[in-house]
């Protein structure tokens, strides 16, 4: 079984924040970098990978993309 996973200090000084946050607003930033800059702004908030996920409505499911034929299966 898996151990407890620890979670990581992330240190974003307080003019980097309000710039992530700027850019998590923004509607004329590429998509791609506003997730980012919101993924980053709820980890800071709440430090769980699972926490901003689920809040983010990111799924992380390796098993059933690897059962699913999609990944190749090492053997």
């Amino acid at each position: 079984m898996a151990g407890w996973r620890q979670a990581i200090e992330l240190a974003i000084g307080e003019e980097d924040l309000a710039t992530l946050g700027a850019v998590a607003r923004s509607r004329t930033e590429p998509a791609g970098r506003v997730e980012r800059a919101k993924m980053l702004v709820a980890y800071r908030e709440d430090p769980s990978f699972f926490a901003v996920g689920q809040a983010m409505g990111v799924h992380h499911r390796p098993s059933s993309a690897a059962s699913s034929g999609h990944w190749p299966t090492v053997r």
